[in-house]
């Protein structure tokens, strides 16, 4: 409905002017009372509000919502998912001498799925980045040595040698990756020399660059008793599938590029050669190292390497590869699982904790029947 433009009347006052004035130029007319209605209701103006498509890996036990958590657009989902497909070889040593992502609950969880979202942050409340991540069993956040309550989300903010926990700060945080990451420079001979395999993932960012964010339960909209004209955030889930077979699109993907325009480099692996009937093996060194190969180019992956130069999958490739998951099921895409869209475990007392449980619990059963068929049938067996 089209208010009048200039009309000192609103609701409540008299008409002390005359009779409105009925406009006769596009530009005289505004939508005024779409504006009016969501002030009277305390809620913030939808042209306030940006709007965005973004993704979120995590264990499924541990709630959907990005509460508390980082997401990504599609390129930042890429980075992450990529940079991860070393671990076995960086974690073969045992979680202490791999680092902390050996331990981070979001890459080697057991039931881990991923979530494509709409959130709308409103304008203007972006702000630090804050890193959220899974608080250890020993109730000390594995990448910030902050204490936190253990099974729970913390947020950390502030430079590495002095980190702030920021979970109760109502910004919606942003971080170019590109330029967060980027700046770390290239392999070195030295490292490459004694482990080849640390300059892998390397040259990731600067294929895919992407944006993160942090979203945290203080700014968070919808939250029981959340203040409207101070909150900064609100998400819909749109499709939740199963990591694993997410990561199955993704690598057949890949392989499929190096049978069409590689150098065919997954089939000359040992284990391929020997038994071309198993299933894929993710965590053999010569399976990891054709994978960086076909999405960066054999050349990106040597210290000075340059991956603009150094071939590999395009960005609209692997954007392809990373948007299948969560096309419809009958077009090639992931079964959609219903994942409860609820707080993290121990944020709602009484029955409602009980509710969610049992939602999680039952969602959770359903991933693990729907990863056991697939096993059975020879879909996505041996990717996690």
């Amino acid at each position: 409905v089209a208010a009048i433009a200039r009309q000192p009347a609103r609701l409540g006052q008299p008409w002390t002017a005359g009779p409105p004035r009925f406009p006769t130029r596009p530009q005289d007319i505004r939508l005024e009372s779409l504006e009016s209605l969501e002030r009277t209701a305390g809620r913030p103006m939808l042209s306030s509000w940006t709007n965005l498509t973004v993704y979120h890996v995590n264990p499924l036990h541990l709630g959907v919502l990005p509460i508390n958590m980082n997401t990504a657009d599609l390129s930042g989902d890429a980075f992450f998912d990529l940079r991860s497909a070393v671990l076995p070889i960086q974690c073969a040593g045992g979680n202490a001498s791999g680092g902390y992502e050996c331990r981070n609950g979001e890459e080697v969880d057991a039931d881990l799925v991923i979530t494509r979202l709409a959130l709308s942050v409103r304008d203007s409340s972006f702000g630090e980045y804050s890193r959220c991540n899974i608080c250890g069993d020993d109730g000390v956040d594995i990448f910030s040595g902050l204490p936190c309550r253990p099974k729970t989300y913390i947020c950390s903010c502030g430079e590495w040698w002095g980190m702030r926990d920021c979970t109760n700060e109502t910004t919606v945080g942003r971080e170019d990756i590109g330029r967060a990451f980027g700046r770390w420079g290239s392999c070195r001979w030295s490292e490459w020399i004694h482990a080849p395999w640390k300059c892998w993932p390397w040259p990731v960012v600067h294929k895919t660059g992407g944006l993160w964010y942090s979203t945290t339960e203080k700014g968070h909209c919808d939250a029981p008793g959340a203040d409207t004209n101070a909150c900064t955030w609100r998400a819909t889930v749109e499709k939740v599938v199963n990591k694993s077979c997410s990561s199955g699109l993704i690598h057949a993907a890949v392989e499929a590029h190096d049978r069409e325009a590689g150098g065919g480099c997954f089939d000359g692996c040992p284990s391929r050669r020997l038994h071309p009937l198993r299933p894929r093996n993710t965590t053999d060194p010569c399976w990891i190292y054709c994978f960086y190969a076909t999405v960066l180019g054999p050349a990106a992956l040597m210290p000075g390497g340059d991956v603009a130069s150094a071939g590999g999958m395009s960005r609209a490739d692997i954007d392809a590869a990373f948007s299948a998951p969560f096309r419809p099921e009958a077009e090639g895409g992931c079964p959609a699982l219903q994942a409860p869209a609820l707080p993290p475990a121990g944020r709602q007392p009484g029955g409602v904790w009980r509710l969610r449980e049992a939602l999680a619990d039952r969602a959770y059963r359903q991933a693990r029947r729907f990863e056991a068929a697939e096993a059975g049938g020879g879909g996505w067996s041996g990717e996690r």
